[in-house]
C-alpha cells in the first residue's frame, strides 16, 4: 500500500530545496534554465529526503495544516538562500562604488540577473565571485548545508526566532562592511589622484582639470583594480568560510 506520508514529507523537503534554488545566487540567473532547476530541485530533494524522513515528525492530519507546512519549508528555503547571496552582493556594492569613483557611472550594462543595469566593475567582480566560489567547490558547502539543516530544523519544526533574525541583520550588515573593504584600494588611490589634480590646478590653473582627470581617475583605478584582483582569492575564501560559519548559525537559529 501507498504510503501517502512518506509522500507528503517529500513535498516538504521539495518546497525547502526548491526555496533555496529560487534565491541561492548560483542556481537564480536568469540564463540558468528553468527546467534545469527545476530537475535540480527535484534531484536534491531525492537526495536529501532520506536524511528528512529519518528526523520527521508526524504531518498535519488536514489539508489547510499540510499547506502551511509547505509555506513554511518554503520560507525556510527562501531564508537561506537569500542569506548566501549577501556576500556576492557584496562584491556588487564593492563594484558600484568603484564604478562611481573612477567615472563608470554612466556606462552601465544590463544585469541578467535581475534585469536591472548596474555598473561594469559591479557585474565584473559578481561573475567573478561567482566563478571563484564554484572553483573551490563552495557549491558543495551550500548542499552540504542544506542537508544539515534537516539535521537542526525537521521539515515543518522551524522556529522563526530573535536570534535568526539577528545573524540575517549581521549578514545584511557585513554585507556593506565587506563592500568597503573590497573597494578600499582603489577609493584609496582615487582619493590620491583628486589630491594630487587639486595640487596640478593650484600650480598651473590653464590646465583643464576635467578633461585631465576623467582619464587619468579611469586609468588609475582600473590598474589598481586589475593590481588587486589577484589578491581577491584570498579574501573571497575568508569571506565564503564566514558565510558559511554564519548559514550553520541561522539553522541553528531556526532550529529554535
Amino acid at each position: 500500500m501507498f504510503d501517502f506520508t512518506q509522500l507528503g514529507i517529500f513535498f516538504l523537503v521539495l518546497a525547502r530545496v526548491t526555496g533555496f534554488i529560487l534565491t541561492c545566487p548560483l542556481f537564480a540567473q536568469r540564463f540558468f534554465p528553468s527546467l534545469a532547476r527545476a530537475g535540480l530541485a527535484v534531484g536534491l530533494a531525492g537526495a536529501l529526503y532520506p536524511a528528512a524522513a529519518a528526523v520527521a515528525g508526524e504531518l498535519p492530519a488536514g489539508p489547510l495544516g499540510f499547506t502551511l507546512e509547505l509555506l513554511e519549508e518554503t520560507a525556510v528555503g527562501l531564508g537561506l538562500g537569500v542569506f548566501t547571496n549577501f556576500v556576492f552582493q557584496a562584491l556588487r556594492v564593492a563594484g558600484q562604488i568603484v564604478g562611481f569613483q573612477i567615472g563608470f557611472a554612466m556606462a552601465e550594462v544590463v544585469d541578467p540577473t535581475f534585469g536591472t543595469q548596474t555598473s561594469i566593475i559591479a557585474e565584473f567582480l559578481y561573475m567573478l565571485g561567482v566563478v571563484f566560489f564554484f572553483c573551490i567547490d563552495g557549491h558543495h558547502s551550500l548542499i552540504l548545508a542544506l542537508d544539515r539543516s534537516f539535521h537542526f530544523i525537521p521539515p515543518g519544526e522551524a522556529v522563526f526566532s530573535g536570534t535568526a533574525a539577528e545573524v540575517v541583520a549581521r549578514g545584511f550588515q557585513g554585507m556593506f562592511v565587506a563592500g568597503l573593504r573590497l573597494a578600499g584600494p582603489v577609493i584609496a588611490v582615487v582619493l590620491v589622484t583628486d589630491l594630487a589634480l587639486g595640487l596640478l590646478v593650484r600650480l598651473v590653473p590653464q590646465i583643464n582639470v576635467f578633461m585631465l582627470g576623467f582619464p587619468l581617475k579611469i586609468m588609475a583605478g582600473v590598474f589598481t583594480l586589475a593590481v588587486t584582483v589577484p589578491f581577491l582569492g584570498g579574501v573571497l575564501t575568508r569571506l565564503f568560510d564566514a558565510m558559511a560559519r554564519d548559514l550553520m548559525i541561522l539553522i541553528k537559529g531556526l532550529s529554535g
